[in-house]
């Protein structure tokens, strides 16, 4: 959780964000266990998610797929709020852009590197509920997973990246028993590390599809 870094000869430790955030939300989330229940049987579930995720910035030209798989947590009825916790599986491939050398010496450039990794992680699920029926609701969902990875990555990263996801979707449920989720999710990745070359993160983009099994 922290990491030790010197500057000027001087060591001192910073608290890494992006696993405070993770640990804050899975420990908030383990806390209304104890204290809520849910609605019917329909709030149980299981749900297996597919999404492929493009690149919003040229200089970080990496494809994302992800695999996610979720169980159901806990139900929030005051706020239509539904916590799965769950797993996922990704993979990432392209090529990323960035400065390299130094600019007083005169031989700062732009120098392209081709990667990819594969990474599995655990993480957890916010599903809003904001209206519809019995058949079909539409939401605004957010996904935070920490992920481990085969290889440094992105080039010039480190082994472990937060993957941080939000958007709307559009559930319709078949019958009492399945349903099928379709959204669209904007993405953060990066190591939690700050601004640095340590951390080289990247922005993605797009559709998610997920079955859900009902309980």
């Amino acid at each position: 959780m922290k990491s030790l870094h010197k500057e000027n000869g001087i060591g001192y430790t910073r608290i890494n964000p992006g696993i405070v955030i993770l640990l804050l939300l899975t420990f908030f989330s383990f806390a209304y266990v104890s204290s809520v229940t849910a609605n019917s049987s329909d709030d149980n579930n299981i749900t297996i998610s597919l999404q492929y995720m493009t690149p919003t910035e040229e200089d970080r030209d990496i494809r994302t797929t992800n695999i996610d798989l979720h169980f159901y947590l806990a139900d929030v009825e005051q706020l239509n709020l539904l916590i799965n916790w769950g797993f996922i599986a990704t993979y990432a491939t392209g090529n990323i852009t960035q400065l390299e050398g130094s600019l007083a010496e005169g031989n700062l450039t732009e120098v392209q590197h081709e990667n990819s990794a594969f990474g599995i992680g655990p993480g957890i699920l916010l599903d809003f509920r904001l209206g519809g029926t019995d058949k079909w609701s539409f939401h605004l969902q957010g996904l935070g997973n920490f992920i481990v990875y085969n290889k440094r990555f992105p080039a010039g990263g480190d082994y472990y990246n937060f993957m941080w996801r939000g958007g709307p979707s559009f559930k319709y449920k078949i019958d009492s028993s399945k349903a099928v989720d379709i959204g669209y999710h904007w993405a953060h990745i990066s190591n939690g590390q700050g601004e640095s070359a340590k951390n080289p993160s990247y922005e993605a983009k797009g559709f998610i599809l997920r079955f859900v099994g009902f309980f």
